[in-house]
């Protein structure tokens, strides 16, 4: 049988939801303010630019020819692991920089769970120093 666990929340005393940490009101606060945190992340200078970039059709041909001449994610190899290679991933993030988007040195080939992992790190913790590649 599950146990119970009191809800994450400072100073509540409901019972978390199933697999979770928060009771049903902390956990939709939670959630809504996680929405909200994507939905400024996407309007941001920086995430507008990114999407006229990736638009280009000149990308979407270098994609590919980057990931058929790389086709292994760079992450899982490093690890010992075998993984096809999904996405291109820009190691240092371009923030829209038409220069460093392009730039191929700063390229590498990772599968899409790397790629979501990585990108999640750089949008929610940007420059405080959270480690991991």
């Amino acid at each position: 049988m599950a146990r119970s666990k009191i809800c994450a929340a400072s100073g509540c005393d409901e019972i978390a939801l199933p697999g979770l940490s928060h009771c049903e009101r902390h956990e939709a606060r939670r959630q809504d303010k996680l929405k909200a945190r994507r939905a400024k992340a996407q309007t941001s200078e920086a995430a507008v630019l990114a999407r006229v970039l990736y638009s280009d059709p000149r990308w979407k041909a270098a994609r590919l020819a980057f990931l058929r001449q790389h086709p292994l994610c760079a992450d899982c190899g490093e690890l010992g692991a075998i993984e096809v290679a999904t996405d291109v991933d820009h190691v240092t993030p371009h923030k829209g920089d038409g220069k460093l988007f392009w730039n191929r040195s700063n390229w590498q080939a990772l599968c899409h769970r790397c790629h979501s992992r990585k990108t999640a790190r750089e949008v929610f913790h940007g420059d405080r120093g959270v480690s991991g590649n």
